[in-house]
Order: C-alpha cells, then structure tokens, then sequence
C-alpha cells in the first residue's frame, strides 16, 4: 500500500500559528526578499508520537508548506503494518492533529486534495517455509536490469540486505525488512525509524519469532516522473493525496516495476538446475528444435543460472563482444525460456511474492504483537 508521502499545499490552505516553529518570526519570513528560502519545522528527537517533517518554501514571491511523512506510521507508529483504502479517513484526522501540534492548522479537505510531489507505494512480503530476506535478496540480484527504464545505479549492500535500482527521479527497493529496523540512520534504508519499530524488533527477537519480510518500495520522487508512471499505467496525472490512498493504484504500480524488472527472468529462480532435465524441457517445449540447438540452449540456460546469473554472463559477455548487438542477439535468444514450463518451479519466496503481489493484502502483524510493541 502507501507509505511515504510528499504534499505540497498553498499559503492560503493553511495557517501558521507558530511561526517561530519554523525558526523565524512572521514579520522575518514574510518580508524575506529572496527569491527562495527554506524554513524548517522538524520533530524533536523527545516526541513521543511519529510526526511529519514540515518545510516552508518561500519561491518568488509564492509560498507553499512541504509536508512529508509516513502514513502508517501516523496510525501504527511503524511501517510493517500496511493501511487499507478505508483508513482514509484516520490518516487525515491524525495528520491534522499532528499538524496542529506542531503550530500548523489546516482543515481535512485542503489536506484530501493537496497536491502530491512524491510518494512511495511498497508492499511487505511475508516469506514462508524457512525463507529468509537476505537469501531472496542474493537470488533476485542476479537479474540483467542494466538496461532497464533509465536507472543508471545498481547498489547490492549491507551483507546483501538492500537491492537498490537508483536513479534521482525514481527508484526500485528491495530489502530486509526486519534486519533495517536497528540500523544506525546511516546505513539503514528507512532513514526515519520510530521507537515503536525498535520495539517490534526486540519483541520479534525475544520470543524467536522467525518473522522474515521481504519489502519492496517504489521511490517516486519527482513529479515528473510521478506523472510519467501515472500516464503509463493510465491513471490520473498531477493527482491529490486523496487519489493517490488507493491499494488499486498502488498494486498497479508495485506490480508494474516487478514486472518489468522480474517477469522476464523468473526462469532464472527454477529450483532444478539439472541439465539434463532443462534439455527435457527443452524438447516439450519446442519438440521440432534440433538436437544441437536445444543443447546450445541448455548451455545458455545454465549460464544465466550460475552464482552471478545474467547480470554476471552479461558482463562476460560485454568484456569480450566484437560488437554491440552480441548481447541483444543473446537477449532474443534467452525469450524462449519465458515460457511456463520453465518457470513453474520456482523458489518459494518467488511465490510468496507472486501471491502477495497478486492478492495485495494489507499486511499486519498479530494482535498479540501489537499489543506488545504499544505497552513498550
């Protein structure tokens, strides 16, 4: 569902009643002849409940109020649990209050209808059967995605913990959910840990709970490229937060990055890496090929499987090519295993995926786990 979010609201949807909040009095920023300045209005470190982080921009002689924060953590206090459309309504009543808290006052249908600039759809994937994060992680990094949309970084971090697909307008991360949560800021994907996710992660130690959750979250986060996904997927450009809270939406999008990411790969994840049995499957398949071609592909196939996978045959590949086309001509051949049969035996964390991708049910943790990290 949704987590991160990034309103942008007019001066006048909203009022200031503490101007000094932001670090300046009113007669300060309101006579400031900069063209653009910043002033901050940031939680402290000694407040006990989540709050957004608030900057008011002042450009030409426009002002708007930037408010940034996690919308599960406005109810839950942690992002493991996941919303559902019918919180709407909640998450706009704590946010208010917490605006108002804050020195900020602004009422629920100018917040509803405040233009987006950034948000994060994700989905948590609770793995089932022994798996964990970090081996899902290792797995998935095999993929050849260099080419991929436009993102121009890929970063494989933490003792293989965070799979990061980066580019500043947009990125795909894939990481431990649970191991992220006592990680220093530094190092830690979320870079706003709340106490009660800390509280999680000591109940989840304490009783033994082999809890794995594997997080996926797209980072849309310019406007631009916001819009971009919103026209590719055929939904509403320059949407308002309230267009934006739908688990419809979000499933569309956390989808459509696996997809173009994964789908074309999940051949890669067979649990049987058996020549002899790929040649069989060959032979179903495509029953008319020739004895020496199916063995080409077994060979090609087992390549693409190996510790490196793709990404690692690509780089061989590349080092040695004579020309550019080598590797597309590899590309058109590596299709003719995207068919089922070769990837109907997959890893189990690739079904837990494929099943929560598919069903997108609001994730939560147990009652008894809740109740617990709340006392705390």
């Amino acid at each position: 569902m949704l987590d991160t979010v990034i309103l942008q609201v007019d001066y006048n949807k909203f009022y200031i009643q503490k101007y000094e909040n932001f670090g300046a009095s009113k007669e300060q920023i309101l006579s400031s002849k900069s063209p653009f300045k910043k002033w901050i209005n940031n939680p402290s470190k000694k407040d006990e409940i989540y709050k957004p982080r608030l900057t008011l921009i002042k450009r030409g002689i426009r002002f708007v109020l930037k408010i940034e924060f996690s919308a599960p953590k406005l109810i839950f206090g942690n992002n493991i649990d996941e919303l559902d459309d019918g919180d709407f309504d909640l998450v706009i009543k704590t946010l208010r209050e917490r605006l108002q808290s804050m020195g900020v006052l602004i009422f629920s249908a100018n917040l509803e209808n405040s233009e987006v600039i950034s948000f994060h759809p994700s989905k948590n994937i609770p793995l089932s059967k022994g798996y964990t994060a970090n081996l899902a992680i290792k797995e998935l990094n095999k993929i050849d995605c260099s080419k991929r949309f436009d993102f121009d970084e890929k970063n494989y971090r933490n003792n293989g913990e965070v799979l990061q697909f980066y580019t500043r307008s947009h990125s795909f991360v894939i990481y431990d959910k649970i191991n992220d949560l006592v990680k220093p800021q530094k190092r830690a994907t979320d870079k706003d840990q709340t106490k009660q996710q800390l509280s999680i992660f000591d109940y989840i130690k304490t009783n033994e709970q082999a809890l794995q959750i594997l997080r996926l979250e797209i980072r849309l986060s310019l406007k631009q490229k916001l819009n971009n996904v919103m026209d590719f997927l055929e939904q509403k450009t320059n949407p308002t937060f309230k267009d934006i809270f739908s688990k419809k939406l979000c499933k569309k999008i956390v989808n459509s990055y696996w997809d173009n990411f994964f789908g074309n790969n999940l051949f890669i994840f067979n649990t049987n890496s058996s020549p002899q049995y790929i040649l069989q499957l060959i032979f179903m398949k495509y029953p008319k090929t020739k004895i020496l071609q199916a063995i080409k592909a077994v060979g090609l196939y087992m390549l693409c499987k190996d510790n490196d996978g793709i990404k690692g045959f690509r780089q061989i590949i590349d080092s040695h090519r004579r020309n550019r086309a080598d590797w597309q001509t590899v590309k058109e051949n590596l299709k003719q295993f995207e068919d089922e049969i070769f990837t109907s035996s997959t890893w189990g964390f690739i079904k837990d995926i494929r099943r929560e991708l598919r069903d997108f049910k609001p994730y939560r943790l147990t009652k008894t786990e809740n109740l617990i990290c709340k006392e705390k």
